[in-house]
């Protein structure tokens, strides 16, 4: 007999049927993964301190404990599935999914006591994001997207809402454009809006996905994006490369010498964006 399992008391399949779930179940599951692992990184908040890592990044207790909480999770309630994680590596598995983690997005931020970093969890089918959810905890923001089931926002402070970003007013967002904290070592840039960071991939993908921004610019990796791209999607938004290219997430794998610039988009700003308004050049010292 086959277990079946249950959210919130409610019976959503017999394990033994994983592979034929849909994504509108996996995102419940997830949803209910991320809050209670958002507690661990709420526990930790303020109160330990970082270590440097090979590649300059920072990282803390709080995120090896987050992402072994979060493989356990997935593995128990996907366990045909495989499982890439920004701190352990890849967990290889049978099936053509894998779940793409950042355990917290925004180190920096979470050690300088910021609200803007988040843990974010993405699928991957044969390579290609189809579905994401994002947690910013000290926010009480999560976001959610299915491919063709839209993307959605729940907040505290402003209810749940339909992301649709297709008709919004750039203008009264003052054109803001997102980047990150180093970006100016490896890009130059001619905009004439508004530019920000929040110290967090997401929190500035969010941002874009949201409305409140037209666009982001970042070199990132696959974890940092495996979820934001799908949420950005079906909003309305848009993902490429600096060159004008389709975004690949293929690409945006550890060590890649040649890591491209990724461009995330308001559809009214996708052209102006990859007009030159940013360029990549050699980072400097």
């Amino acid at each position: 007999m086959s277990d079946t399992l249950q959210v919130g008391g409610i019976a959503l399949f017999d394990l033994e049927d994983e592979k034929d779930m849909d994504n509108l179940k996996r995102i419940e599951i997830v949803k209910d993964i991320i809050k209670e692992a958002a507690q661990i990184g709420l526990h930790y908040f303020g109160k330990v301190s970082g270590s440097s890592k090979s590649d300059g990044t920072f990282v803390t207790k709080a995120d090896g404990e987050l992402e072994a909480f979060l493989v356990k999770e997935l593995q128990k309630y996907f366990p045909q599935d495989s499982i890439l994680g920004e701190e352990s590596g890849l967990h290889e598995n049978t099936s053509p999914l894998t779940w793409s983690i950042d355990p917290i997005d925004g180190t920096s931020a979470y050690l300088c006591r910021l609200p803007f970093w988040g843990t974010s969890i993405g699928l991957l089918e044969d390579g290609k994001p189809v579905l994401g959810v994002v947690y910013l905890p000290a926010a009480e923001e999560l976001y959610y997207a299915s491919k063709g089931q839209g993307a959605y926002m729940e907040s505290k402070f402003w209810g749940k809402e339909r992301l649709d970003i297709t008709d919004v007013d750039l203008a009264q967002k003052e054109n803001l454009i997102m980047i990150s904290s180093s970006f100016h070592r490896q890009h130059s840039i001619n905009y004439s809006g508004k530019i920000r960071n929040l110290g967090s991939t997401v929190a500035n993908a969010l941002m874009v996905a949201r409305g409140d921004a037209a666009g982001a610019f970042m070199r990132v990796h696959n974890w940092d994006l495996a979820a934001c791209v799908p949420i950005l999607e079906e909003a309305g938004g848009y993902a490429n490369f600096l060159d004008g290219s389709n975004f690949d997430i293929n690409q945006l794998y550890k060590g890649n010498p040649n890591l491209p610039t990724t461009v995330l988009s308001n559809p009214k700003a996708k052209e102006i964006l990859l007009s030159g308004t940013i360029s990549y050049r050699v980072p400097t010292a």
